[in-house]
């Protein structure tokens, strides 16, 4: 899929979109009534950023987002909508050409750096095992998504669905999403679902 060259961000505190991942979101401020009318008319795309530290009086985004494509949108009569966002890139902000309203990014897609694929699979094996524990273990809800888990054959993304899916600490989410090597990406993932666990460490 080809991505524009400039998007709009919609800056959060504590939502980050990955790769594959549906994002629901209720759009009501005026900027981002603004930035989504903008998006519908163009290429249907914007990215969802973790905000950063205060800038002025508006919180700047990231560098490292993720740029999602609206997959539904339901308009409501006091012109707030109901989305559905599927993440579609790793993306890095190289220049914000506008603040205000809304910002506006240049961006360079991020693409995944392969490794090793005996010890990227042996990874995937070790971390689809987790969740099945943890499963078990009353320590996650996974019963709806097991079955399309184990069915992925892409490890790429299934290091991104189960962070997006399962882990709660915000910061290691948007650590997992800036790190590009597969290899790396797997190992966070494990260690904090670790960290994560409420029983007995896992692996």
């Amino acid at each position: 899929m080809e991505l524009p060259s400039e998007v709009g961000i919609m800056t959060l505190p504590n939502a980050i979109l990955f790769p594959q991942a549906l994002l629901p979101l209720y759009i009501f401020e005026p900027r981002y009534r603004a930035m989504l009318k903008e998006s519908l008319k163009n290429q249907r795309m914007f990215a969802v950023a973790l905000s950063n530290e205060p800038s002025g009086t508006m919180l700047a985004p990231r560098r490292i987002a993720g740029v999602g494509l609206i997959r539904a949108c339901v308009d409501k009569p006091d012109g707030t909508s109901n989305l559905i966002l599927q993440g579609v890139s790793r993306v890095r902000f190289t220049d914000f050409v506008q603040e205000k309203p809304y910002y506006v990014g240049r961006i360079e897609v991020l693409s995944t750096e392969e490794s090793d694929e005996l010890e990227v699979e042996a990874l995937s094996t070790k971390l689809l095992e987790m969740i099945g524990a943890m499963h078990d273990a009353g320590d996650i809800q996974a019963e709806g998504i097991l079955k399309f888990l184990n069915d992925i054959r892409d490890s790429d993304a299934l290091a991104d669905i189960v962070t997006y899916s399962f882990i709660d600490d915000v910061a290691r989410k948007q650590e997992i999403l800036e790190t590009l090597n597969l290899r790396q990406r797997l190992h966070k993932v494990i260690l904090a679902l670790r960290r994560q666990s409420s029983g007995p460490k896992l692996g």
